[in-house]
């Protein structure tokens, strides 16, 4: 007889292991199911936002002391490996009344060292009574996907078990077995891209003149050489006199041959005009296919997928695995709802649709931002060198964030993955009490905002009604003072004159724009209408 959960979650990357501890701490029965025994010893994700590493601090509550990570002020883009002082482009965030905009306390990117997190992760899952662990056993049958039934091997002694479950989510990365057994496949949002990634330990000392991290990494485009490098400092372990952790990815040419391009000769090579060759250790070399590609299809009936078995990115702006983890979070958190009693099932519906078109934008800029940036033809280059010439050479370094941050909103209109209205995207920002700028871009991103023309006073009593687990965040635009926030959790931001006229061009006389996670727009209202919007509010959550 097979044994029973509530969930059973298949992979334990990342995604997996965050999931079932979000679904865990609710107090729900999680099995994981992890073909490996032990934690993928080499760095994939080297990059964190700050809604991630909220989210994990939570997570990891008494380990997190131990998780180590270096915050990027900044990614610098240069046009030649000899140049790194003279920056094409920067991606930072915005300065605001001449300070940094802090997005959510950490940075805008912050490097680690996956296998690290996982570990550590993979500590916190071991100490979790409700998780009960299946490491080195793979998947072998799903049937009854309305059930949720599996047999599982273990890889060791060939012991085979059944278990079963009332929701089961598939974290099983590209290859993804749910995502197969339900039925999906990836759709392609360009071509992918192959890059040599490698891996290095050195000592502190190992640094080649002008080559520093001050920035965070820089971003190599480098048009005379024609091998377009990105070059990060990762964080990690100290191993003896081995200090410094480096993160090398080098663009591959059509015709190259991979196997001899791996060797050490070729990896010193590629590495000499940074560090010391003489004093590195090369951790890991492989060849690494960036793809571009998205499932049309998240769910079917309680099985899900996540991370990479929904959707796979390039590197370029650093944000597979926060996609993932944001993703992630929007379907345990329904789930949560669900068996807490607050929300009907069809909530779940909701998954794919809020979530979809920001993972589909995320790619497509990440496709866009690569194409640009890493580009080897010649009238690519020059359009770059050009524009190097009057912003780099002649004013300050391009400002390349905006192509980082989700500029639109979608309509679902029904919802269909391939026909969707696209609209700007206004990034509302607000000052805290100490005077320094925050974005809501990143603030609770996956909560429900309500964003008010003039005042959120008219909808705050309707809003001390709703439950604290589905309590919107209220955003006016123009009330009260710097940094203030209610009693009740509603945010009053700053007067912006930014905001205001990007308010007014998307939505003319609109005084509340009820948007989603994922930056789905999800209804427009008039004052008059707060009673509508709150019904409806109440409506897209399917109350008990």
């Amino acid at each position: 007889m097979a044994k029973h959960f509530d969930i059973i979650v298949v992979g334990c990357g990342p995604t997996g292991a965050i999931a079932s501890l979000l679904l865990a701490q609710k107090g729900l029965q999680v099995a994981i199911v992890e073909q490996h025994q032990n934690v993928y010893p080499h760095p994939r994700a080297i990059a964190l936002n700050g809604f991630s590493m909220g989210l994990i601090k939570e997570l990891l509550q008494d380990l997190w002391g131990e998780f180590e990570f270096t915050t990027a002020v900044e990614v610098g883009y240069v046009l030649s490996k000899d140049k790194m002082d003279e920056p094409f482009g920067k991606m930072q965030p915005p300065i605001i009344e001449g300070k940094i905009l802090d997005l959510d306390h950490y940075g805008f990117l912050n490097w680690f060292n996956q296998p690290q997190l996982e570990r550590l992760l993979r500590q916190k899952i071991e100490s979790t009574k409700n998780i009960q662990t299946y490491f080195n056993y793979s998947t072998l049958i799903m049937w009854e996907s309305d059930k949720n039934n599996l047999q599982i091997q273990n890889q060791s002694n060939e012991e085979i078990k059944e278990i079963s479950s009332k929701y089961l989510i598939g974290a099983d990365g590209g290859g993804s077995f749910v995502r197969k057994q339900i039925g999906a496949s990836l759709k392609s949002l360009g071509k992918a891209i192959s890059f040599l990634v490698v891996d290095i330990d050195a000592p502190r000392d190992a640094l080649k003149p002008g080559k520093t991290f001050d920035s965070g990494g820089h971003q190599i485009i480098d048009p005379v050489g024609k091998r377009p490098t990105t070059f990060l400092h990762t964080p990690g372990k100290n191993h003896g006199s081995y200090k410094n952790h480096f993160r090398f990815e080098f663009a591959l040419k059509p015709h190259e041959n991979f196997a001899k391009l791996q060797s050490p000769e070729s990896i010193k090579k590629l590495i000499e005009p940074y560090l010391d060759i003489n004093t590195i250790k090369i951790n890991r070399s492989t060849v690494y296919k960036f793809n571009s590609l998205i499932s049309e299809q998240w769910r079917l009936n309680n099985t899900f997928t996540v991370g990479d078995a929904t959707h796979q990115t390039s590197p370029f702006i650093g944000q597979g695995l926060n996609m993932g983890i944001r993703n992630t979070y929007n379907l345990v958190s329904k789930i949560n709802l669900v068996e807490g009693g607050i929300s009907k099932s069809s909530i779940l519906d909701n998954y794919q649709i809020e979530c979809y078109p920001d993972s589909k934008f995320i790619i497509k800029q990440s496709l866009f931002m690569g194409g640009m940036l890493f580009n080897i033809k010649p009238h690519i280059n020059l359009l770059r060198s050009i524009i190097h010439f009057f912003n780099g050479k002649r004013g300050k370094p391009l400002d390349l964030f905006p192509a980082f941050v989700p500029e639109t909103i979608t309509v679902p209109n029904g919802f269909n993955p391939n026909k969707s209205s696209q609209k700007g995207y206004p990034m509302y920002n607000y000052m805290t009490a100490d005077g320094f700028p925050r974005s809501l871009r990143t603030y609770h991103p996956t909560r429900y905002r309500i964003f008010c023309k003039e005042t959120s006073s008219n909808i705050s009593h309707q809003l001390e009604d709703l439950h604290s687990e589905i309590k919107p965040l209220a955003i006016a635009l123009s009330d009260g003072s710097k940094g203030q926030e209610t009693s009740n959790g509603t945010l009053v931001c700053a007067s912006r004159s930014e905001d205001l006229a990007m308010h007014k061009k998307l939505f003319k006389n609109t005084s509340y724009v009820l948007m989603g996670p994922g930056y789905t727009m999800l209804g427009t209202y008039q004052t008059g209408q707060e009673q509508k919007m709150i019904n409806d509010y109440k409506t897209l959550f399917n109350l008990v």
